[in-house]
């Protein structure tokens, strides 16, 4: 049976626009051709990734084909797991970016971003169900070990589908017959704890990935001259006490646009919006309400939101 695939995503269309380092591109409908004509999943696929690895992994699904509609170009996924999916549902990752080779002719891969602006405006946010998405070149440093993640969620996935697939045979002998009942609701507990523990893992996991995340920021805020270096653990200490928080703040966007947004991303595009200043030298913010000068880490998330 065929893989799933996505409904058509756009990607790519045709004006003139600067990657993230400053660089124009153009595209016209002559150059989204020239990428479409020169796919082929047969010989190379291009992975759906978080962000843009320089290794183009792990991969998150597949690009299985691309079409040109006038302007823009599409593609479709495959093999999306049905965490990613929740990922860009709760709308963690909102837009989708493309990676090509030097000469703009090859796909690497298609990334999901988060904050992370892209280099083509005026697409949309993406769903994986019907999406808009965006162009970036730019190819992002990342520090987790690449190999040792994909191994480690091609398994989790297989020992997640297995364990599904148990309970889907265990419910079914248990409707076609009462005989070995008391057996059949050993193997059933025991299929629903090991995909619990599978699930758990796949948490941590996504833990670990939001923490790498965080330091990405933090660390590319210091190397933007927007933060002093003395400051980057606190920082990402601050981050990670307001990723707790669960209720959504509103955040005014430079177009006059409020969104909800998560505590630690409002935290984190203010920080953003910081003009740059290459000597480090910040003031030091003032105080909490309640709190000592230096004690910022150890504020209460939920008090904060409540001012913000």
């Amino acid at each position: 049976m065929p893989a799933p695939t996505s409904p058509w995503v756009c990607i790519a269309r045709t004006g003139i626009f600067e990657d993230s380092q400053g660089r124009p591109h153009s595209f016209s409908e002559a150059d989204l051709e020239r990428i479409r004509a020169a796919y082929d999943p047969a010989k190379s696929e291009a992975p759906l990734v978080l962000g843009h690895p320089q290794d183009n992994a792990p991969a998150y699904g597949w690009v299985k084909d691309l079409k040109r509609e006038g302007a823009k170009l599409f593609a479709r996924f495959a093999h999306v797991p049905a965490e990613v999916k929740k990922l860009v549902q709760n709308r963690n990752y909102r837009y989708v970016s493309m990676s090509l080779s030097p000469d703009k002719t090859r796909l690497l891969h298609v990334g999901l971003l988060g904050a992370a602006a892209p280099a083509i405006d005026g697409l949309g946010p993406v769903a994986l169900a019907a999406p808009a998405v965006t162009i970036n070149f730019s190819a992002q440093e990342n520090g987790m070990e690449l190999q040792e993640l994909q191994r480690q969620i091609g398994e989790l996935q297989a020992r997640l589908s297995a364990a599904q697939e148990e309970i889907a045979k265990l419910k079914t002998a248990l409707d076609d017959s009462a005989k070995g009942k008391d057996e059949a609701e050993k193997a059933k507990k025991a299929a629903e704890e090991a995909g619990a523990k599978t699930a758990a893992e796949f948490a941590a996991f996504r833990g670990k990935l939001a923490a790498d995340t965080r330091q990405g920021r933090v660390k590319a805020l210091v190397d933007a001259g927007k933060l002093e270096p003395a400051k980057a653990e606190e920082t990402v200490s601050f981050a990670a006490a307001l990723a707790e928080v669960k209720q959504p703040v509103n955040f005014a966007a430079a177009d006059g646009k409020s969104e909800a947004i998560s505590a630690e991303e409002r935290y984190f595009r203010e920080l953003e919006a910081r003009p740059a200043d290459a000597r480090f030298t910040f003031s030091a913010p003032a105080p909490l309400p309640g709190h000592a000068a230096g004690q910022l880490a150890e504020a209460v998330p939920a008090d904060i939101t409540k001012k913000l």
